[in-house]
């Protein structure tokens, strides 16, 4: 554990077990590290996961051997699909009691299999120079996996025989010589080293050549944090002259001053098909992931467009399989290579109008709409969070509503979500883990997504920080009433919508954590202006699911 606090890393999260305790025990007892005890391993995983999104070091995992090991894999996958660092050691029995049927024994053998950047078997302890020189050379090679080129977790598996409880006054066999070797390890913080950018002249002349494309900004969470990459964007918008279509969950809606050619209502303005097709590029530059929007997507599957595709990690960003460039590297470097261009500035401003107009009819309707919608919870937010609010974003109906409906604005509130896998799993964990040690967050989820994670709520006591949960209660899964399987009567109620009985007033009761179930706007205006600074609360707004499906389907006919 010193080598890796050498190394930059903060802090470990462990879970109890005995096969651990060699592991557990040196954590705790380094005063360079946070240890922090989470008891289920499932939502330790999520909430290592939320810290380091935060912070873009690796956070350190540590459990048992056997089953506890297998409930790390949720979070483990979604950090692999995410580009996020972590270090998951897991202990083990030691090669001669495995396949014996011993105790608490599976088989960990690259159980998470290509979902970490690495996996190393460790040898057996041996307090020598040799060995802990292995060791540490090993651990400094583990975190350069986690963070270069394409973050992402690493698995190093330990294997211990007993005896392993600690001594308390034995005396240490390390030698002088071992202490000096462990003082050479780098004291570099954790952080990833710029990857630059794969371009050739080619590539950025095809680029440039086109004067009616779009920029298509997905789910981001970069390095350099939001200021640097929106003024990188908007470099990039300014040069070519084309319009950015930003999708909620990067930091551009927070960063509206940089870029007045922001376009956040794509979904809403691109149903209309003559407007679609009034506005079909001949070229678009995608930057991440595709954004949320099918409708967008749908679009994009339309237009006769060449397409660019940048992205800071080597993956493949491209569901719709068009003829496309990759371009590998950071927005900062590609602004920076374009030169300015003759711009068609009718091109751009047409967007811009639409924009303007769908902006102002649908503030205007949220403005006199009196009833508890889902869609405007996400349009408070946008206008009300205090400035710089980290915000986590649960997936199904949340991440869609905020797609359609958060504004844009210069409230910088960086905005988060497990866009990875899209599962719901884990959405209360990585949200507690992003709110540790930060600033006060915000978590926008539905009730089915809060209550699949609230074993999650067991590790609200180890928050040192604010977490305010902005929960839509609608009794069930809001996502399925837009499907056409809502048709199916009872059958639908029962295995798709699954509306639940739990009392989410008692069940906070229960973990000791605030509760408030929201009657008006009004009062959640007032709960979420100004946020608590330290605490777990749930701020429960109460919709009707067929009545925000019915909401929805008239603001974006009408609107």
């Amino acid at each position: 554990m010193e080598v890796l606090a050498r190394l930059g890393v903060e802090t470990v999260v462990v879970s109890p077990g005995s096969r651990s305790t060699p592991l557990t025990v040196a954590a705790a007892r380094n005063p360079k590290l946070e240890a922090i005890s989470i008891l289920d391993e499932r939502s330790a995983g999520f909430f290592a996961l939320g810290l380091a999104k935060r912070t873009h070091k690796p956070v350190v995992l540590v459990c048992t051997s056997g089953s506890a090991v297998v409930n790390y894999h949720p979070a483990v996958l979604e950090a692999s699909m995410s580009g996020v660092p972590l270090l998951v050691l897991t202990a083990d029995r030691p090669a001669e009691l495995r396949d014996c049927c011993s105790g608490q024994t599976i088989d960990q053998m690259k159980i998470f299999g290509d979902s970490v950047r690495a996996f190393h078997e460790m040898a057996l302890p041996e307090a020598s120079s040799s060995m802990l020189a292995y060791l540490r050379q090993t651990l400094v090679h583990a975190v350069n996996r986690s963070l270069q080129g394409n973050a992402g977790p690493v698995h190093l598996n330990f294997p211990f025989r007993d005896p392993l409880p600690p001594e308390i006054n034995a005396t240490p066999i390390i030698e002088a010589s071992l202490m000096e070797q462990a003082a050479t390890v780098s004291t570099r913080p954790c952080e990833a080293i710029g990857t630059g950018a794969s371009l050739d002249t080619v590539a950025l002349e095809r680029l440039a050549s086109h004067r009616q494309g779009v920029i298509v900004v997905g789910a981001m969470n970069p390095r350099e944090g939001g200021d640097a990459f929106a003024d990188a964007v908007a470099m990039l918008s300014h040069k070519l002259g084309w319009p950015v279509l930003s999708d909620v969950l990067n930091p551009l809606r927070g960063h509206f001053g940089e870029n007045q050619a922001l376009i956040c209502h794509y979904d809403t303005f691109l149903r209309k098909s003559e407007v679609a097709a009034d506005r079909s590029p001949t070229a678009v530059l995608q930057i991440g992931q595709l954004p949320t929007s099918k409708v967008l997507r749908a679009w994009l599957e339309q237009t006769d467009s060449v397409s660019f595709l940048l992205s800071d990690r080597p993956v493949n960003t491209d569901p719709l399989h068009r003829v496309a460039t990759p371009l590998y590297g950071e927005v900062q470097v590609l602004a920076e290579a374009l030169h300015h261009q003759t711009v068609d500035a009718a091109w751009t401003q047409a967007w811009v109008d639409i924009e303007q107009q769908t902006v102002a009819a649908l503030d205007s309707k949220f403005e006199a709409m009196d009833s508890l919608f889902e869609g405007k919870v996400s349009w408070l937010l946008s206008k009300h969070l205090p400035i710089g609010t980290p915000t986590f974003i649960a997936n199904s109906m949340s991440v869609r509503y905020a797609e359609y409906f958060w504004s844009a604005g210069s409230r910088a509130c960086p905005i988060h979500s497990n866009r990875g896998a899209n599962g719901i799993d884990g959405t209360l964990g990585t949200a507690l883990g992003l709110a540790h040690r930060g600033n006060s967050t915000v978590l926008l989820t539905g009730d089915l997504a809060f209550l699949h994670d609230t074993n999650a709520l067991l590790a609200a006591a180890q928050l040192q920080g604010s977490l305010t949960v902005v929960l839509v209660n609608n009794d069930g899964g809001g996502i399925f009433e837009h499907l056409p399987v809502a048709s199916m009567g009872q059958a639908f109620e029962q295995f798709f919508a699954t509306p639940q009985t739990v009392q989410l007033d008692t069940l906070c009761q229960a973990y000791g954590i605030a509760h408030q179930r929201v009657q008006d706007w009004d009062s959640l205006v007032a709960a979420i202006s100004v946020l608590p600074t330290s605490g777990v609360r749930v701020l429960e707004v109460p919709t009707d699911r067929k009545a925000d499906k019915l909401t929805l389907g008239e603001l974006l006919s009408s609107v």
